[in-house]
């Protein structure tokens, strides 16, 4: 998958194909990094303070959100974290989360981190209960979320969801909204801002807190296989 920086240097160099060969250095070693460097690097600049005032309105948003329904709470966390797994939208609730941690809100942390765990999990149970509806490869990928789940590496998931986004990534939400949900209503704290299991000693709650995420996990992976389609 292309970032938009490759997008643009793919059109330059469709733009600049008719050049004499005599050229054919000079553009692929200056002229199309030069250029693409300069011109997404000047979107960056001219997107970075709106981009910046949403994503704090984002995190005041959450901020006070933490002081309502702790299901609204989980819902609104579990949405954020996997409709994008790491992206600006993750990334939001992430920061918002490592800020609270600052002024020793380990509460907001524990939905925060729940729900980003829970997507690679959904995936790695979904093809251990359903592996005729994965291929091979799919199945190789899937077991690897096992790791990558448990570490809080949310981004396992995004193959899976590339492949079906309109299908997938809503199941991931259900799912991850369940995990943060539990895990507010249970009152778990995680006072570290990552590491998955691997912080499950600082953990208030912590053999609570990893059954709310199987729970969010084991729900989403039912739905998921239940729903595929057989490779």
């Amino acid at each position: 998958m292309h970032s938009p920086a490759g997008y643009f240097a793919k059109w330059m160099v469709k733009m600049l194909s008719g050049l004499p060969r005599e050229l054919e250095g000079f553009k692929s070693i200056f002229l199309i990094p030069l250029v693409t460097v300069a011109v997404i690097g000047i979107i960056m600049t001219l997107l970075g303070g709106p981009v910046s005032l949403v994503n704090k309105y984002m995190m005041d948003f959450l901020s006070n959100l933490q002081n309502s329904n702790p299901i609204l709470l989980g819902i609104v966390i579990g949405c954020m974290s996997a409709f994008d797994m790491g992206g600006p939208v993750n990334k939001a609730a992430y920061v918002t989360g490592t800020l609270l941690l600052g002024q020793g809100n380990f509460y907001f942390m524990a939905g925060v981190s729940a729900a980003c765990i829970t997507p690679p999990l959904v995936i790695a149970i979904a093809v251990s209960i359903f592996p005729k509806k994965f291929t091979k490869d799919e199945k190789a990928a899937g077991l690897v979320n096992y790791i990558l789940g448990c570490t809080h590496i949310t981004e396992g998931a995004i193959p899976f969801a590339a492949r079906s986004p309109f299908t997938v990534i809503p199941i991931l939400m259900i799912a991850s909204s369940i995990s943060a949900v539990l895990t507010y209503i249970m009152k778990v704290q995680v006072p570290a801002p990552h590491g998955g299991f691997l912080i499950l000693a600082l953990v208030n709650k912590p053999f609570t807190w990893v059954a709310c995420i199987l729970i969010g996990s084991v729900i989403g992976a039912l739905i998921y296989g239940i729903t595929k389609k057989t490779e």
